[in-house]
Parts: C-alpha cells; structure tokens; sequence
C-alpha cells in the first residue's frame, strides 16, 4: 500500500503535516499497531516508556547511544486518540495528534504532526506509515526503509519548498 502524500501546510511554529489513510483492520487492532511498543517496533522502531495519559516515551536507543526523540501523552482517549509532545534531539518540541475512526473497510487514521522545522519529517512519516500498512497486511515491508526515504525526499523537498 502506498500511503497517500499529506496536506502540508505553514504553521507559525514551523509546518504541519495532516497525513489521513483507511487501514483495513478494526480500531482496537489499529489502536494496538500504534500504541503497544512490541508492535510497534515491527513497522516503526522501539520504544521504551508508557504510552498512556501522562506516560513518557523514547525511542529505544542503540548500544551506547542516546535517544533521538522523547515525549510525554498529553492526551488519551483509547481507542480514538492521542496527542503527545514529540521532542527530537536538537530540535524543538512539536506536537503529534492521532486520531482513529471505524469506516466501511476499516479504520481511519488521521496523524497531525504540527511544528515541524525539518522537511526530512515528511518522507520519514510517509516511510513509516507505508510500512504500518504492510504490518496491518500481514506483508512484509516492500522497501527496506532508507531506500524508501531516499526515494520520497526529493518530493517532499519540492513541495516544502514551495510553500
């Protein structure tokens, strides 16, 4: 499956990116895909932490390596939504708001990630998403992830940089 490219838009602490696609599998399935770290380490990375209200996560650091981004729930209504601070390393904190909803054929998910400064972020979620649709499947990923990025970056840098 191919994930739909998103609406990007200026956003006075950076740019917004509103990715929305149908994922044929049920809400709690869905829900369970982007909240349970043991899943999602299959299509995105690891994580540590408690990915409820309150809870903080991390991306599951190498050996010997830090972190690349952090963040806290702020908000949590299972299995609709959630909101969370997302605090990449070096950068400033953003905001991520996913939103689930049953539909005919499955479950819609709509991931709104505002305050973004680094282009790099649209080809990386769109990598992302297309894989968490291969794991829904049952299929293995199509495309090893950086060859996929690689190949997406040059449109996301044309269309950022046209806004």
């Amino acid at each position: 499956m191919s994930i739909s490219g998103p609406v990007i838009e200026k956003h006075p602490s950076g740019f917004r990116l509103v990715y929305e696609d149908v994922y044929a599998t049920d809400i709690h399935d869905l829900w369970q895909a982007i909240t349970t770290p043991e899943r999602l380490a299959r299509w995105m990375v690891g994580y540590t932490g408690d990915l409820r209200l309150g809870g903080t996560w991390a991306v599951a650091a190498d050996d010997g390596e830090e972190s690349w981004a952090t963040g806290t729930i702020t908000e949590c209504d299972p299995p609709r939504s959630f909101t969370s601070t997302w605090h990449a390393t070096g950068e400033e904190p953003t905001d991520l708001v996913v939103t689930l909803e049953e539909v005919e054929g499955g479950t819609r998910m709509r991931l709104v990630h505002t305050g973004i400064r680094s282009i790099f972020y649209g080809a990386g979620w769109q990598t992302y998403l297309e894989r968490l649709a291969s794991h829904i499947a049952g299929e293995e990923h199509p495309h090893e992830w950086d060859a996929r990025f690689a190949e997406l970056s040059p449109q996301y840098e044309a269309r950022f940089g046209s806004l």
